[in-house]
């Protein structure tokens, strides 16, 4: 295209097609940009500055900067990649003209975190809340603590919790980023809501724990009492969120978001432990009992569904013993006596087999 001997900086920087050149996106036959060069090789210094920039910028976009700071951003950046004496022409540009249509294209995540403030994701969600109430962790040990509408929080090491200071006000929202269980006070006038990246977390009172590193695949709620909302914010417009499908959550489920496929699926957590008053490693005998009466005394103590034809496994009866076992080896166990198999689909148990003779 004959227009790019024209362009300037900025004009590189905003094209979409230069950009996809830049994060080697473009498919391995498109040559264009080599062969552009090779005949323009009076732009190549302007090209590798461009470049520069568009890989440094290479976050989310985020709308909530004024035209002050993104243009000191952008003069922080370029102070700081470019060479001093190939600048001289940018300084003639209009900055806030600059930010203005960059803003909408990439943001300014990495000049914030080469500050060591917030990750894009993260710091997207938390601009709003100014100004904030930070609880950061950065020992090797377990910190709690209790939020001003009675909710206590254990915030695990290398873990951080923030809000606004309008939190137990109005309403009750936190930004986690890392690890934490939350034993939330009960409120049904103001829903207490975790946003962890693309999930969000919302409970009236119950007690859980969300694990959201930024380095981790995948960001995962699992319930210890109550019951709990679990859904994924699909895309953001303003103020206004997009939400999936609710998952509903009860005691020993779970919700598992993958980062890259952007699914949301409920699942059971890893060690489900005992939600009445029998103690968890309390004895467990059965005599020759109907299979459906051990299945139901496992729904009792672990309140997770275990759903089986009747009709098939009717002749099926259970001789054993429990004290240690997790439940997963209590149901290895049955399920070799009775000859069957089971699978964890959406928050149950399913049982599968031919029965007995």
């Amino acid at each position: 295209m004959d227009s790019y001997r024209n362009f300037i900086l900025e004009e590189f920087i905003q094209d979409a097609y230069f950009r996809q050149w830049a994060l080697d996106e473009l498919s391995v036959d498109d040559t264009f940009w080599e062969n552009w060069l090779q005949l323009n090789p009076e732009k190549l210094k302007m090209i590798e500055e461009a470049k520069s920039l568009v890989i440094a910028l290479k976050v989310k976009p985020i709308d909530v900067f004024t035209a002050s700071e993104i243009s000191e951003g952008i003069q922080d950046i370029l102070n700081d990649t470019l060479d001093k004496h190939s600048t001289s022409y940018i300084r003639r540009i209009n900055w806030l003209q600059i930010a203005a249509s960059i803003t909408l294209l990439i943001g300014l995540g990495f000049w914030y975190a080469g500050k060591d403030l917030l990750k894009s994701e993260y710091f997207e969600q938390l601009a709003s809340t100014e100004p904030k109430a930070i609880h950061s962790n950065n020992s090797n040990k377990s910190m709690t603590f209790e939020l001003v509408d009675g909710s206590k929080i254990t915030l695990e090491p290398g873990s951080e919790l923030r809000y606004g200071n309008e939190f137990g006000d109005k309403k009750r929202e936190v930004y986690l980023s890392g690890e934490a269980f939350f034993d939330v006070k009960k409120d049904s006038q103001r829903p207490f809501l975790i946003y962890t990246g693309k999930l969000v977390t919302k409970v009236v009172g119950t007690s859980f724990s969300i694990k959201a590193y930024e380095q981790d695949d995948a960001i995962s709620v699992s319930v210890r009492t109550g019951k709990v909302t679990v859904y994924r914010q699909n895309s953001k417009s303003g103020n206004s969120r997009s939400l999936s499908t609710e998952i509903v959550l009860i005691p020993n489920q779970k919700a598992v978001f993958e980062k890259d496929q952007e699914l949301l699926i409920k699942t059971l957590v890893d060690t489900p432990v005992s939600i009445n008053e029998v103690p968890q490693n309390s004895a467990l005998t059965f005599e020759e009992t109907k299979i459906s009466d051990v299945f139901n005394r496992l729904e009792g103590i672990y309140g997770i569904k275990i759903d089986f034809d009747k009709e098939v496994f009717s002749k099926c009866s259970v001789t054993a013993h429990f004290n240690h076992e997790s439940l997963y080896q209590k149901l290895d166990i049955i399920c070799e006596i009775v000859r069957a198999k089971y699978e964890i689909i959406d928050g149950e148990i399913m049982i599968f087999g031919n029965g007995c003779q």
